[in-house]
């Protein structure tokens, strides 16, 4: 039988009526005997859950074509994307999300050691000649060693096998940050699931990542847009209370990353002293 659930408002599949957890938010409710007459005399748009993303159906339509459509929707066709999202299918949504990130990710960091080498080589350089200077602070002088290691390509290989553990914990601290504001703005309508699948298929864009350089710039800011466009669409909520939800956090983060630099550029110019 189908049942609603009160606090999130999603709909539900059950096998028995009483009392019970919602799968979706996890909060206790009772299941009527007449569930179904109450569900039947539901608008058709929302009498029961979404019919699923290509990715949440690659049983159906296999591993890659799932993907590549699921892919080729979030960038091109957002709003269908998301409207189709199931709010039950998130460990198929955290695939997707930590396997596109990862993949990608790893490849543009090979990539641009490979055709930023030359570059790499002339910084490194650049960082031995100051290295050599004695007037250089020990702080100073960990950061320049720090700096030289992060260039080899040891480094670059260990960084790119824990891609998927940055992934996995980026797409949660993503998640979870969205979900705190729209939280504060009163602009979560259904719940935790509902913003994790925005944030997760917003990933989409990072396969840019493979493009060494420009790739990242273009990557966040296309993931920005799509996770204000997932917001909007799994929440049921107005344009402007996504675009406010999901660029509080961004603002807020400049604003401490320039007071971070304000502070480190004040440590410096203490620990250095008067020249």
């Amino acid at each position: 039988m189908l049942a609603r659930c009160p606090s999130c408002r999603n709909t539900f599949s059950t096998d028995r009526s009483g009392r019970q957890d919602c799968p979706l938010c996890g909060k206790p409710l009772v299941v009527p005997e007449q569930t179904q007459a109450a569900i039947a005399a539901l608008p058709a748009d929302d009498s029961g859950p979404p019919s699923g993303t290509p990715w949440e159906r690659r049983a159906e339509l296999g591993l890659w074509r799932a993907w590549t459509q699921t892919l080729q929707q979030a960038l091109f066709e957002p709003g269908k994307l998301f409207a189709s999202a199931r709010l039950d299918r998130g460990g198929a949504q955290l695939g997707f999300a930590v396997a596109t990130t990862s993949v990608f990710w790893a490849i543009g960091q090979i990539l641009e050691r490979a055709v930023l080498s030359g570059q790499r080589d002339q910084m490194r350089k650049l960082l031995g000649a100051l290295s050599d200077n004695p007037q250089i602070s020990p702080m100073l002088q960990k950061m320049i060693d720090a700096q030289s290691q992060a260039n080899s390509w040891g480094w670059t290989v260990g960084l790119s096998l824990l891609t998927p553990i940055f992934s996995y914990l980026f797409l949660y601290l993503n998640a979870g940050v969205t979900h705190g504001i729209a939280l504060l703005l009163g602009q979560s309508k259904k719940g935790f699931p509902a913003t994790f699948a925005a944030c997760a298929y917003a990933s989409a864009p990072l396969v840019l990542l493979a493009v060494p350089a420009c790739g990242s710039i273009i990557s966040v800011i296309w993931l920005v847009v799509l996770t204000g466009i997932g917001m909007k669409e799994t929440h049921r909520i107005s344009t402007g209370g996504a675009a406010a939800t999901v660029l509080a956090p961004y603002a807020l983060f400049c604003c401490l990353m320039v007071a971070a630099g304000a502070a480190l550029a004040l440590t410096m110019r203490n620990v250095m002293g008067p020249q």
